[in-house]
């Protein structure tokens, strides 16, 4: 048997540290992840935005094997999520493999060696054997092309890069976007500010959010009885999983009647009508994500809150113009324009096999086997790739399942000695049946928002079940990979750990 593999993890979020969790706990300790913040948590650290909390049940929002009891509240806040990141990382000893502050810039595979060779930020080159990118979907911030936005002379700053120094009480504050963030940041500071405003060019479905605190018996009970805890955790996974039908366009007759119940209580809430307009979608339930909030609609409806159903084309010195030619002015502009989620590993230069780079491979959009690897670029695996992003159950279940199979893989080269390129037949068969079964799906019925390249195709949702996941990817098959073998004697040699270089622990 070959040496273990030397394994680069490239991010310390969700994904990142389930490919960690999943390595150590096999006995392999070969692997380094880098970092480029400086603490482990990914979205969880970077979006310290008002209002910050997760839309998924923190029972089934954490890692299977790492149950925390004692959740605050029953949707996980972000700090409390990030902490419990942390902690997880310290415990179970993933965390002496972390390096922090660390970027990495570039990766190119070495074909006589079969080693990748990955160059940093800082000009370092490390190698790698096998190379696991967890960037995430949602890690770079998407601004909108304008001429001039350091025209206006306020404050304005994206939510994920959410200025704290910047004062809100009695300010004119503008909120750009209508997703995820800003159904959570508007209700978060309409109290201290003056006014809100916000412009959204399209609207979301938002349902209500059951949110509590945990009762102390509760608490007490998922403490001292771990099997409880771990029946809470099944149980609440199966109710989320019985919700992936409603994303088949043959649920359209019970959709249209959710559709029309969601309209009534919009009216319901929101009295004015060019208000209610402006805040009802106008494109199937489902298609996009759906939000949680109890609190979004009372917040809109409030006299010291605007809504407006456009686009922002420029800026001002004291504002923002609108697509619909309106000047707002504003003290503060917050953008919740959302993420570049089709541009997978963006910015990082990913080059393969022959010289071809990643983006010139996914010209057509991004596209991976389960998600898991692009032919053309061997020993090279993502976590929560493309077309792998769920709307019916958690995203943890997902990066656990693939953890799980790279584990199966780094073990087979292992013993193989091997590079693993998955064949292009194979590649193009999965790709194209994940587009035909896709159209049978409510994301491709015209849903707006991130979930599609510029050309309309849908990159980044499964188009099946989570236990359909599982499923393919519980076993590793190598004869889906063509093997390459090693041209010359030697291995990538395991990164060494300088203290300096773990931070916080």
């Amino acid at each position: 048997m070959s040496a273990t593999p030397a394994v680069g993890i490239v991010g310390a979020g969700f994904g990142g540290l389930a490919a960690a969790l999943e390595l150590k706990g096999a006995g392999i300790d070969s692997f380094t992840v880098l970092e480029r913040e400086g603490e482990v948590g990914g979205v969880w650290q970077a979006n310290t935005y008002p209002g910050a909390a997760c839309d998924v049940p923190s029972v089934i929002y954490q890692f299977s094997r790492h149950l925390k009891p004692n959740w605050s509240r029953r949707f996980g806040r972000q700090a409390e999520i990030r902490d419990y990141l942390r902690e997880v990382s310290i415990e179970t000893g993933v965390r002496e493999h972390i390096q922090f502050h660390r970027e990495v810039v570039a990766a190119t595979f070495d074909e006589r060696a079969a080693i990748w060779h990955v160059e940093m930020a800082d000009g370092q080159t490390l190698t790698f054997d096998v190379l696991i990118c967890a960037t995430g979907q949602l890690s770079r911030p998407r601004l909108p092309e304008l001429g001039a936005p350091e025209a206006f002379q306020g404050a304005q700053f994206h939510s994920a890069e959410w200025d704290h120094s910047v004062e809100l009480a009695g300010r004119r504050v503008v909120v750009v976007g209508g997703g995820a963030s800003a159904i959570q940041i508007v209700p978060a500071i309409v109290d201290a500010a003056e006014h809100v405003t916000v412009v959204q060019r399209s609207p979301s479905w938002v349902v209500a959010k059951y949110d509590w605190t945990p009762s102390r018996l509760e608490q007490q009970l998922t403490t001292r009885v771990p099997a409880l805890l771990s029946l809470y955790h099944q149980a609440m996974w199966w109710w989320f999983e019985s919700r992936y039908p409603l994303v088949l366009r043959r649920m359209d007759p019970l959709r249209r009647v959710w559709e029309a119940h969601l309209r009534r209580c919009i009216r319901k809430v929101v009295k004015d009508p060019a208000k209610a307009a402006a805040a009802t979608p106008d494109y199937a339930l489902g298609c996009n994500r759906l939000l949680l909030s109890s609190e979004w609609y009372e917040t809109i409806a409030r006299p010291d809150v605007d809504l407006i159903r456009a686009g922002v084309t420029a800026m001002s010195p004291t504002g923002i113009v609108t697509s619909d030619g309106r000047e707002i002015d504003a003290d503060v502009v917050v953008w919740c324009t959302g993420f570049t989620a089709t541009e997978y590993l963006a910015p990082i230069r990913i080059t393969g096999r022959g010289g071809v780079g990643i983006r010139e491979a996914w010209a057509d959009g991004p596209e991976a086997y389960l998600g898991l690897a692009t032919s053309g670029f061997p020993n090279l695996f993502m976590s929560y790739g493309p077309n792998t992003g769920s709307l019916t159950n958690t995203l943890v279940s997902m990066v656990e399942y693939q953890a799980a199979y790279m584990r199966q893989a780094i073990e087979y080269v292992q013993r193989r000695d091997v590079a693993l390129d998955i064949r292009q037949e194979v590649h193009s068969a999965f790709v194209a049946e994940a587009q035909e079964r896709l159209q049978k799906t409510v994301f491709t019925s015209g849903c707006p928002g991130w979930y599609t390249t510029d050309s309309g195709r849908v990159t980044t949702v499964w188009f099946g079940s989570h236990v359909e996941y599982r499923r393919r990817t519980r076993h590793f098959d190598p004869a889906v990979y063509e093997e390459i073998p090693r041209r010359v004697d030697g291995r990538a040699p395991v990164l060494p750990i300088s203290a300096s270089a773990v931070a916080g622990v």
